[in-house]
């Protein structure tokens, strides 16, 4: 059994994720959740094509990134990346379980203070998870990927991390880290592609 499910299957617990997200959260959310998803797992599968990455492992990590948002957190006290992480875990899919971590964690030893809106149960655990992960390109193509989605449209990784800024009243010096995380993992894919990748995605500076 790989550490992923196949494309079909990965489709299939997309689509109930769908089904149990529609009983709770807005249509548009739930229309942006689509869009968001599918859009990374896409792009993630493109740019793994130009650099010898298996663009179906990309495309079904960047599909269930964001699993556990299935569930509000409202409503279970779980953030949804503990969700995600365990539920896939469960199925056995350990590096699909990863990447519901990974993705939301750019910096492994991040500070409890910037994600406060998160259970500190879930950090402390999550920091603790990703503690010893040595990340690889699969974990930063998705953290990339992850950043070129707002609402229903693809955007350069840094109009995206000033939308999240106004919209959680993010410190300047977090919104710096996570810039240049993106920014290294751009060049990164750039240099492995052969290519700018906002032009690989059609995705205006």
């Amino acid at each position: 059994m790989t550490p992923y499910p196949d494309i079909k299957t990965a489709v299939a617990i997309w689509q109930k994720s769908i089904s149990e997200m529609s009983v709770w959260i807005a249509e548009q959310h739930l229309r942006e959740y689509i869009f968001h998803t599918v859009g990374v797992g896409e792009s993630a599968a493109k740019i793994a094509s130009c650099c010898n990455l298996d663009y179906e492992k990309a495309y079904v990590l960047g599909l269930l990134h964001d699993y556990g948002k299935k569930q509000s957190q409202k409503q279970t006290g779980k953030s949804h990346f503990m969700v995600g992480y365990d539920d896939l875990m469960l199925l056995g899919w350990s590096d699909a379980a990863r990447i519901n971590l990974t993705h939301s964690f750019p910096e492994q030893n991040f500070d409890y203070k910037d994600y406060s809106s998160y259970p500190f149960d879930d950090l402390r655990r999550a920091k603790e998870l990703i503690r010893d992960i040595v990340y690889d390109d699969y974990d930063k193509l998705i953290q990339l990927c992850d950043l070129f989605f707002e609402g229903t449209a693809i955007v350069s990784f840094q109009k995206r991390l000033k939308n999240i800024c106004y919209r959680y009243n993010l410190k300047k010096e977090q919104i710096a880290r996570l810039e240049k995380k993106a920014s290294e993992n751009k060049a990164y894919f750039d240099a492995k592609c052969g290519c700018n990748v906002y032009e690989l995605l059609h995705i205006e500076k």
